[in-house]
Order: structure tokens, then C-alpha cells, then sequence
């Protein structure tokens, strides 16, 4: 996967200096994957004004956060794990993270000095599948926190490494179209709400207003859980780390 993520950040620069816009490579890997018009990825990729999210919304996830981040803290100390401080808003190559875990013990040979562990935390139910996928390129895994559902999921960078793989081939190509001239191949589908191009199959945003019934009344009551099971995945996963460093073998850590 090594070839491909240097090819993707030569193309990024290419891209970035043809089409002169600013965008970081987290945002133009973003783009790339979630909008398959190139006509809208062109314009996403160009400075313009976005709305705010819902007040709520962002309240909702500092709070989740601010738990998940206290119970961490506490249960990193009761599994001998004093040097570890989560960071927050940790900006890597491809993103940056609600929290940050990066174990880089002395000794321990693993790439870049270290394991690194993102929690992502998703207040509802739903999540976008293609930025967990982009934080695996700078995380060795991630632990999705659906705190809506009351529940956790880890994905490790092996586990997702063909799907990985095809998925930085496919935006590689996506860039040469770009690069290119292809700027005004248009595609129709659920995309062209709030497109900003000028485009005839262009339609208004749709908007969502918050259901506090379901979005908080009902949902708080999922949180702990949610909290509780991504900090033991965590805990897991620091254990298993550690524990090859102890046999003195490296070969079966995810990478």
C-alpha cells in the first residue's frame, strides 16, 4: 500500500498546483471518494462558504467526547498505561481525529515509531464509511463510537487493507481524469443536493431538523454503553500491542 500513498501525495501536489486551489489532502481525499460527478468534485475542492452545523449536533459530540475522553484517561491508569495521554483533534496526513491514542514504546518496531489508535465518535446512528476508511491511512486502527446505537466497532488498517487498496487506486485514476481537463463529466444521482456547481441537475440541500424526541431524549440513554465499550477496545488493543513487544515479535501487529 506503501507505492500507492506515495503516488496519491505526488498526484494531491500536481492537482493542487493545476488547479490552483488550497485544499488539504484530507479534504481532496474526501472529496474524491464521496462524489463520483467530477464536475462536483471540482467545485467542492473550491473555496466556498459551508453552512454551520446544528448547535445541538456539536454539543451533543462535545459532550460524548469530553466522557469518553475522561473514562480513557482513568481506565489507561488502571491497566499500567501511566505515559499514555489521549490528544485531541490530533490533525494526521488524511484527517484529524476526536481522539488520539499512540503507544510508542522504546523498543517496540512498528511503523512510525508507534501504534496509533483513533477513536471516532458518532453521536447518532449512522457514519460516513469513507472517513473511517480515509483515518485508516493515518492510523494503524480505528474504534468507531456510535454513541446513538450504544455500541463500538474496531477496524485495524489489515482488516481493510484490500478494500484500502482498491479504494486508493480508484481516487489515483479519479485524479488523472482531473488532471486531465475532465473537470465537466457530470453524473446525476443523490449528490446533486447542495451542489454548488452551476448545473442544471443540480437540486436544493436537504434539510434536517433536530428530532429531540429521538436525537437526545431517546438516544442519551445509549451513551455509557457506547463509552464503555470503545474505551475497553482500546484497553484491548494496547494489551495486544504490549504483549507482542513482550514475546519480542512484531509480525502480527495490525498494521
Amino acid at each position: 500500500m506503501e507505492p500507492l500513498l506515495k503516488e496519491l501525495q505526488l498526484k494531491t501536489e500536481e492537482l493542487r498546483k493545476k488547479l490552483r486551489i488550497r485544499a488539504s489532502n484530507s479534504r481532496i481525499l474526501s472529496v474524491l471518494i464521496d462524489y463520483p460527478c467530477l464536475q462536483r468534485c471540482l467545485s467542492e475542492l473550491r473555496p466556498r462558504s459551508h453552512e454551520l452545523l446544528d448547535q445541538y449536533y456539536l454539543e451533543r459530540h462535545e459532550f460524548v467526547r469530553k466522557l469518553l475522553v475522561d473514562l480513557l484517561l482513568l481506565r489507561l491508569r488502571e491497566e499500567g498505561f501511566q505515559e499514555l495521554l489521549p490528544k485531541i483533534e490530533n490533525r494526521g496526513q488524511y484527517g484529524c481525529g476526536d481522539v488520539d491514542v499512540e503507544y510508542n514504546h522504546m523498543g517496540l518496531d512498528i511503523p512510525a515509531n508507534g501504534f496509533k489508535i483513533r477513536i471516532e465518535i458518532k453521536g447518532g446512528v449512522r457514519f460516513a464509511v469513507s472517513q473511517l476508511l480515509k483515518y485508516l491511512l493515518d492510523a494503524n486502527a480505528v474504534v468507531l463510537c456510535r454513541a446513538g446505537k450504544g455500541d463500538a466497532v474496531t477496524i485495524t488498517r489489515s482488516d481493510a487493507k484490500d478494500l484500502l487498496i482498491f479504494m486508493l487506486k480508484i481516487v489515483i485514476s479519479k485524479m488523472d481524469l482531473l488532471l486531465n481537463g475532465n473537470n465537466h463529466m457530470r453524473i446525476t444521482g443523490p449528490w446533486c443536493h447542495g451542489c454548488p456547481s452551476e448545473c442544471p441537475f443540480r437540486r436544493a440541500p436537504v434539510n434536517h431538523d433536530v428530532d429531540l424526541a429521538n436525537e437526545f431524549a431517546e438516544a442519551m440513554k445509549y451513551w455509557p454503553k457506547a463509552i464503555e465499550e470503545a474505551v475497553k477496545q482500546v484497553i484491548g488493543l494496547l494489551k495486544k500491542v504490549k504483549n507482542i513487544q513482550k514475546l519480542g515479535n512484531t509480525s502480527n501487529v495490525e498494521r
